[in-house]
């Protein structure tokens, strides 16, 4: 019989639990041996790799954005700076209730909704931690107290101090200067890799005129530091510093003072006043008016302001006038006049008799003179090109331009840069139409037509240019034929800046001097012929420039000049019953130049003036030009002009009529 108890055997138990132990201690081995080869590995054959990354999370390079080189005129008034001023930023990570504090903030500072809007968009943007996003731009005295004060209720609201650019003339100076804005994403994209590089940190770019066109210049070149953070990603020390290098300051032709003349010479107008030194083809003067406060754009303008500025459709104020085109008028009749002489289709004594109209052989239509629609009508009678220029004979030059053809007028024109944007930095400026048979085919699938030379011979139909065009045109008279290309920068760090790029008229046209001089006299009739017991023969401007003033002591060369808006019936004009639209009036326009044929002081200014609607450009736009050359000639330069104006003694009055003009 087998016994129910078996006894316990303490050897074997003993036995397998040293095997149990064993096996523990060399799993324990093993996986210490494991950890020493993996330390070792860290520590010693990974060394240099992870301490660059754990420098790489400790250590950072961020930008350091450069100050914007600033902006003069060329006497030295500053036209655009860098003012200090405090901006409202939030730092959201340590922000606990963000919809709390922007509510908090509201009853501190004026917020609109659009600044919170572009707050909110740029926290849905990749960011660097701990970095500050701005909610208010330029923050007032009292702001800054208010904010100060109740600082300690709102953690993560800062106050932060940046240089912002600052037009100081603001709507003066706004087309030719332009503005800087935040940038965008498409500028980003448009930049080559170390432009993007050189843009770290920066938030403006220059948008339109001077500041887009110099941006290499005014930009400077961005810095580095090198910074430690905590595990949080706030700074906690700046380790190396590279400053960035400060851009360049810049010297413009422009003149604040003669850009203040203008604009308020034209008054009341919409237009523009364009100004050359024919000398050196420097930009004195490049007004639009109405223009607009830049200052605006800078901080982010708001969708009140610019709603206002783009729906307003009869002033608007962000269309630049004086480098857009527009049908010139009469002002081009003194190119057209010298083109005659050039090719031999008239001299000196050449003359017609001015009935007042104009036929094509075997056409019935007739093109009217500018006389026969006013109340006096009837034409010029006998008149030579100094008579066509200074009473604006539209008859003269319709057969004038009728007998040279479109092609002789194309080429001609052409080398007065019409047709074209020859200033050397101002690319945004349009280039106007000089018609050709070609142009017209290709863009309106048309054969050319002996009546469109005929529009074309007085400024109108197919042809238009810019004010800055008109300006360079007068420049290259008052030159006698040479042509310095119109530019709006001086001078960089204080060193003249050179323009490599030249462009004169052929010699061909010099091969008579005179030309130029005949030309010179019948513009400076144009100001200066008075009144004679002759019918109709006095200069367009006279009674509004030259009589006007009777202690002027120097000549301006002159041309009047009338473009219409719409083609509107005789009759309609000359009712008085019937009120044309404000919109639909004439443009006025002047071109001139000054002092002319003084014997020792050459030609300091030459002008082109629009004026928008204005009517008449001997009674509206003759007298802006007058007042700005008075303004550069006496009050900016202070020239000794001292000159007897004895051109041609005034005869008295036979009592002819004496009818607004171009």
């Amino acid at each position: 019989m087998t016994s129910r108890w078996k006894f316990r055997d303490h050897e074997a138990e003993g036995r397998m639990f040293n095997r149990r132990v064993n096996l523990v201690l060399f799993f324990v081995f093993l996986m210490l041996a494991t950890l020493v080869a993996k330390l070792v590995d860290l520590q010693v054959m990974q060394y240099e790799y992870f301490a660059a990354r754990s420098d790489g999370n400790r250590l950072h390079v961020q930008y350091v954005p450069p100050e914007r080189g600033v902006i003069y005129d060329r006497a030295g008034a500053l036209i655009a700076d860098n003012t200090p001023v405090y901006n409202l930023t939030i730092v959201p990570e340590e922000v606990d209730d963000l919809d709390a504090t922007l509510d908090y903030l509201a009853g501190l500072v004026s917020l609109e909704a659009d600044a919170i809007e572009t707050f909110e968009d740029q926290l849905r943007r990749s960011r660097v931690p701990y970095s500050s996003v701005p909610l208010r731009y330029v923050l007032s005295e009292e702001e800054k107290y208010r904010v100060a004060v109740n600082g300690h209720r709102m953690p993560g609201v800062r106050m932060e101090p940046q240089l912002m650019r600052h037009y100081p003339f603001a709507d003066l100076t706004a087309h030719a200067v332009g503005y800087v804005s935040h940038i965008n994403q498409q500028e980003l994209d448009a930049l080559d890799e170390t432009e993007f590089e050189n843009y770290g940190g920066t938030t403006h770019i220059g948008k339109t005129g001077v500041e887009r066109t110099y941006e290499h210049l005014l930009h400077g070149q961005v810095g580095y530091e090198t910074v430690e953070k905590n595990n949080r990603g706030r700074v906690t020390r700046v380790l190396e510093r590279t400053g960035a290098i400060r851009g360049r300051d810049i010297v413009l032709h422009l003149d604040y003072q003669l850009q203040q003349v203008a604009v308020e010479a034209l008054g009341d107008y919409r237009g523009a006043v364009v100004a050359i030194e024919p000398a050196t083809g420097g930009i004195l003067a490049m007004v639009s008016k109405p223009g607009f406060d830049p200052n605006l754009f800078v901080t982010g303008i708001s969708n009140r302001d610019y709603s206002a500025l783009v729906t307003d459709e009869i002033n608007t104020p962000l269309f630049d006038r004086s480098t857009n085109p527009y049908p010139p008028g009469s002002t081009i009749k003194p190119v057209l006049g010298l083109a005659g002489l050039h090719f031999g289709h008239i001299d000196y004594e050449y003359t017609i008799m001015d009935p007042g109209w104009f036929r094509l052989p075997g056409v019935s239509y007739r093109w009217n003179n500018w006389t026969m629609r006013t109340a006096i009508g009837g034409g010029h009678g006998e008149t030579d090109l100094r008579k066509a220029i200074y009473q604006s004979s539209d008859t003269f030059f319709y057969q004038l331009g009728h007998a040279m053809g479109i092609d002789q007028i194309h080429d001609f024109m052409s080398l007065f840069g019409f047709g074209d944007n020859l200033a050397l930095d101002i690319g945004y400026a349009r280039t106007g139409v000089l018609p050709s048979r070609d142009w017209k085919m290709e863009t309106r699938g048309d054969p050319w037509y002996p009546g469109d030379t005929i529009n074309s011979s007085i400024g109108q139909g197919y042809m238009w240019a810019t004010p800055l065009q008109l300006a360079t045109a007068a420049a290259v008279i008052a030159n006698e034929g040479r042509m310095v290309r119109p530019r709006m920068l001086k001078s960089v760090d204080g060193e003249l800046w050179d323009f490599p790029e030249q462009y004169s008229v052929p010699d061909v046209l010099l091969e008579d001097p005179d030309y130029w001089r005949y030309m010179r006299d019948a513009m400076t009739m144009v100001v200066h012929r008075p009144y004679s017991n002759v019918f109709r023969d006095y200069g367009t401007a006279y009674e509004y420039t030259a009589q006007a003033d009777p202690d002027m002591n120097y000549l301006l060369a002159g041309k009047t000049g009338t473009a219409q808006v719409v083609g509107i019936d005789q009759s309609i004009r000359s009712s008085e019953d019937i009120r044309v639209s404000d919109l639909n009036r004439d443009h006025a326009l002047f071109i001139a130049f000054a002092p002319a044929a003084h014997p020792v002081i050459a030609p300091q200014i030459a002008l082109a003036v629009f004026v928008e609607n204005g009517e008449s450009g001997s009674a509206v736009a003759g007298p802006v030009a007058k007042r700005v050359s008075d303004a550069w000639l006496h009050d900016i330069l202070d020239l000794d002009l001292d000159l007897d104006l004895d051109l041609e003694p005034a005869a008295e009055s036979s009592g002819a009529s004496r009818v607004a003009s171009e």
